[in-house]
């Protein structure tokens, strides 16, 4: 099973995801236009003029089409992470890939045509689909890559910067004062090995086992356990503390893991290691955390 891609903090992906697609439609802005122009120019040259409003089309649409199919290229980059210890487990999926992202765009740029001369009153011939779409596969296969570097560049970015927001908080407080805890998730009946959680206004008992991995989200925090994830009002130190810290250790400014559920450490980048759970999923782990985990290491 090829391991979840990493995740970024909820500003830092809300952050990179603006940049990434302003980045990408400016780029796809400055080809339509220049694109249109060139077609406009052979044209001329070929003594086959045309009105500069079908190579706009033409160009406007395709680069529209590629735009929306952004996020889902995304969606399957993280599902088939390109990283330097898996890379190759991932290529085959992405080979695979170009032909339906190619389709896609290929079906959803004639549609905009479509639309577009009939607007007017005209109609427009993209003619035998399959055909042209052989020819329309040769610069997907390209774009596809392309697309997927500037979507690495960017997840690059944002581990950076999650990585020098860790670096720069300081030494790890050894006493954080956590938000109150509601009285029923304290109660203290609950053996250590169990937890009150709340979700959809319902109360569940959940078994410490079964955590997997604790976010930190704001004032709360957000478990994830058997596929399920609880938000509590609480701290990650504090809540680590309680659940046991020699079982739920601090990996990360905003992760807490359960080391029963830990398959594997991998190296990441500038030092950093990522932390594999059984569920599949995986933690960034800053080093500035790592002697917590210290005898993983031995």
């Amino acid at each position: 099973m090829t391991p979840a891609a990493p995740q970024l903090t909820a500003p830092t992906a809300r952050r990179v995801f603006v940049w990434q697609m302003a980045f990408l439609t400016v780029l796809a802005t400055a080809s339509t236009l220049s694109n249109t122009y060139t077609v406009v120019a052979d044209r001329a040259r070929a003594g086959r003029p045309v009105a500069l409003i079908e190579p706009l089309v033409w160009e406007s649409s395709s680069h529209l089409v590629m735009l929306l199919l952004v996020p889902l290229l995304a969606w399957w980059l993280a599902k088939y992470p390109i990283a330097r210890e898996s890379w190759w487990r991932s290529l085959p999926a992405h080979l695979l890939a170009t032909a339906p992202f190619s389709v896609l765009h290929t079906e959803g740029m004639v549609l905009l045509r479509e639309l577009a001369y009939r607007h007017v009153g005209a109609r427009y011939d993209f003619g035998p689909f399959w055909s042209n779409w052989l020819y329309e596969y040769r610069k997907d296969f390209v774009t596809y890559w392309i697309l997927l570097g500037a979507l690495l560049a960017f997840r690059v970015y944002g581990l950076w910067l999650d990585g020098r927001r860790d670096q720069s908080a300081g030494p790890v407080p050894r006493d954080e004062s956590p938000e109150p805890v509601p009285p029923v998730a304290a109660a203290p009946h609950l053996p250590p090995e169990r937890l009150l959680v709340h979700k959809r206004n319902r109360e569940f008992i959940l078994e410490t086992g079964e955590i997997d991995r604790i976010v930190a989200d704001g004032n709360y925090v957000a478990i994830h356990a058997a596929g399920e994830v609880y938000r509590l009002r609480d701290s990650l130190e504090s809540i680590a503390r309680r659940l046991g810290a020699a079982r739920f250790v601090r990996v990360h400014r905003a992760h807490v893991v359960n080391v029963d559920r830990i398959r594997e450490i991998q190296p990441w980048d500038h030092g950093d290691y990522r932390i594999v759970l059984k569920d599949g999923s995986f933690v960034n782990f800053s080093r500035r955390y790592r002697t917590r985990l210290s005898h993983l290491f031995q």
